[in-house]
């Protein structure tokens, strides 16, 4: 297995962060050790944090085109090996694998982790790192990190786009009369009427471009007053989506691994944790001149301990507070953001 340590040759240069893992970008450091490599904070641009230093050697051929992936010492986060063997067996044989953001396990020494959480510490000095992130670190006992499919763009030759497809049909468990779909009713609930990206227009031919409105973060009402270039992309988008069954495979997936519902359905089995999952992942677009490289992610486990209790309790939540029927309240007013209305 790929070991990475702090005498191999590579920087890590921080990418993003969610709340259960830190991703790297991957810089190789040049051959010439009298060829000093700019760390300064400052030529990384604003808000962007410094890399983490790394004596100059080379780079190993098997981090091209990859990111690095470090998971965070929490309570609710799955050791690395496990997920990655969830992903191996439980999701991998179900989409083809131009479809997935490949993974592979690789083991970081104890002192790169180290070295990346004093990073950490010093963007927060820094102002650099988000402060919902602040005093959450990378479990420097863990023995695994993910080399992901870099899916980022370097350069003005792709655009990149990601989001959350979510919940692509509604919840088995939700009433009959629902104006909402579990999305749409989980975002009311804890944002009130907001706009959002509702996953059942991505599955309606008529209703998809508000969807892709929402990716891109335009407003569906006012196209027209839109750039050409933003409209033509627009319609690359949509014509892609409406043409690839990528999104269609990901919605029957989901409804077969979870028919029931959570409140009936065994919620440890391997069934349900795996249509949790797919109701979690991100959907990335890399779109060059002639093409557009769709690929799915953030496939980690979702682990039955813990979790069971609080799938079921939301749903109950949802149901009896009046979320799906838009009853939640007295003073609801007439909304039209979720296409069940």
């Amino acid at each position: 297995m790929l070991t990475i340590g702090l005498d191999d040759g590579v920087q890590l240069v921080y990418l993003a962060e969610g709340a259960a893992n830190v991703v790297y970008r991957i810089r190789s450091l040049p051959l010439d050790p009298s060829i000093s490599a700019d760390l300064n904070f400052e030529s990384y641009g604003p808000n962007t944090p410094p890399p983490t230093d790394i004596e100059p050697l080379h780079m190993d051929p098997c981090l091209e085109a990859k990111l690095v992936r470090l998971r965070k010492k929490t309570s609710s986060t799955t050791p690395v090996a496990a997920s990655q063997n969830h992903f191996e067996n439980m999701i991998k044989p179900l989409f083809p694998s131009e479809n997935l953001v490949q993974q592979m396990l690789f083991q970081p020494s104890k002192d790169l982790l180290i070295d990346c959480n004093a990073r950490l510490r010093e963007m927060e000095r820094n102002g650099a790192r988000p402060a919902k992130r602040h005093d959450v670190y990378l479990a420097e006992d863990e023995m695994h990190g993910m080399l992901v499919t870099d899916m980022s763009c370097n350069d003005d030759t792709f655009k990149f786009f990601e989001f959350k497809p979510k919940w692509l049909a509604q919840s088995p468990s939700a009433p009959s009369k629902s104006k909402r779909c579990r999305t749409c009713a989980l975002r009311a609930m804890k944002k009130g009427s907001k706009q959002g990206l509702c996953p059942l227009d991505l599955m309606d031919k008529d209703q998809i471009i508000i969807a892709v409105c929402r990716v891109m973060g335009l407003d569906p009402h006012r196209l027209q007053d839109y750039s050409g270039s933003k409209r033509d992309m627009l319609g690359r988008i949509r014509d892609f989506l409406l043409k690839d069954p990528l999104l269609r495979r990901l919605k029957q997936l989901q409804m077969d691994k979870d028919p029931k519902g959570v409140l009936k359905a065994n919620v440890t089995s391997q069934d349900i944790l795996a249509a949790m999952t797919l109701r979690d992942c991100t959907l990335y677009l890399k779109i060059g001149q002639g093409s557009i490289d769709a690929r799915l992610g953030d496939l980690d486990l979702k682990t039955g301990k813990g979790k069971a209790e609080y799938w079921r309790g939301l749903e109950r939540h949802l149901i009896d507070g009046g979320w799906y029927t838009a009853t939640e309240n007295e003073k609801t007013v007439a909304e039209n953001l979720c296409q069940l209305a």
